[in-house]
Order: structure tokens, then sequence, then C-alpha cells
């Protein structure tokens, strides 16, 4: 049998070191967690839209709060800041940024209602032409 004094030193010793292992885990900071960034592929049920397809592609990432349209490649067309809650994803374009002389796509806003999976977006070029898109949104399929 250990004598007591022994006894004891091991039991303090396992209890210092459980103590130090909880005061460094509080103290060190947690590595942040990625948000996920999700691609959508949305079915246009709106008639009109010309040239933009059938279906337009959303990406959210939802930790920098972005939403992108992306062309048919994957390139970037349109980009506006969201708002996030757990029931939908709102954009709204800043018009004041807005190129009179350019031709490309602006005005970029839409939604995305998390529950049903509606999506819908709109956009203006040289604020005349108006292009209205929306329709059921699902997740895209990953390249291999």
């Amino acid at each position: 049998m250990a004598p007591k004094h022994r006894l004891f030193q091991a039991r303090f010793s396992a209890t210092l070191l459980r103590s130090a292992a909880l005061a460094i885990s509080l103290l060190v900071p947690a590595s942040p967690t990625r948000a996920e960034v999700v691609t959508l592929i949305c079915q246009n049920e709106f008639s009109g839209l010309g040239k933009w397809g059938s279906s337009f592609t959303l990406r959210i990432d939802y930790d920098r709060k972005i939403v992108d349209f992306l062309l048919s490649d994957g390139t970037v067309a349109l980009t506006s800041v969201a708002t996030i809650s757990e029931s939908d994803v709102r954009w709204y374009w800043d018009n004041s940024k807005w190129d009179y002389e350019s031709d490309k796509a602006q005005g970029f806003m839409g939604g995305l209602n998390r529950l049903s999976g509606e999506g819908w977006a709109y956009f203006a070029t040289r604020q005349v032409a108006q292009h209205n898109m929306s329709g059921p949104c699902r997740r895209a399929t990953q390249k291999f």
C-alpha cells in the first residue's frame, strides 16, 4: 500500500493537470469554422428571359453575406450584399454604383426562401432592360 502522501500527491497532480488543460483550452481561441458557400440552380418559371436561359445560378456565401449571380461558365456576373435570416436570404442593389455608359447588367436584387427553396432575382441593363427570374432552387451538383 502506498503511503498517504504519495496518493495525495498523485491525485493533486492529476487535478492540476486537468485544470491546466481546461485553462489552456479556454485561453486559446478556437479556430474559426468555415461558413458554408452554397451554389444553387434555380429553374426559371418566368417567361420572356431571352438570352438568360431557362435557369439561373446563385452562389450564397453565408459567412461574408454575399450573393453572386453566376453565368453559365461559372463566372460572377453580379454581386450583392445579403441579409440572411433563418427563413430567407434577401439582397438589394446599390444604384449609386450604376455605370450609365455600360451595357453590363446592373441593379441586382432578389431573394431566397430558405424553407421552400423558392428563389427570385431581378436586374437591369442600362437601367432600361429589365430581367426577372423566379422559380424553385436546388443545390448544384459538384463537378468531378
